[in-house]
């Protein structure tokens, strides 16, 4: 395929990825919530589970606390949940079936 035909294909794409995410159902997400959301599905796609405590120390991202806050949007907006397992003490994130939709 041609340089030109590719650049063609990616640019429609983007027209396309621009137009879903401009319907009204479409949840609104910034940059760090849409990295954080995309990371916690690269996890589970791949069988693993994102910690909360390795997602808050992610400083590539952002601060503790802007990542703290990001979590806590991304649950409101019910696109991740947190899964405790018997002792407690470890809290996984999770996507729920909302963000599965939306990817």
């Amino acid at each position: 395929m041609k340089n030109k035909e590719l650049q063609e294909i990616y640019f429609r794409f983007l027209n396309l990825v621009r137009s879903v995410e401009e319907l009204p159902s479409f949840p609104k997400l910034d940059a760090t919530e849409n990295e954080l959301l995309n990371l916690v599905a690269q996890q589970w796609k791949k069988g693993e589970r994102l910690l909360v405590s390795d997602a808050i120390a992610m400083r590539a991202i952002g601060s503790p606390a802007t990542l703290h806050a990001r979590l806590k949007q991304l649950r409101d907006k019910e696109m991740i949940t947190y899964v405790i397992e018997t002792d407690g003490r470890k809290k996984y994130i999770e996507p729920t079936d909302g963000a599965l939709k939306y990817f």
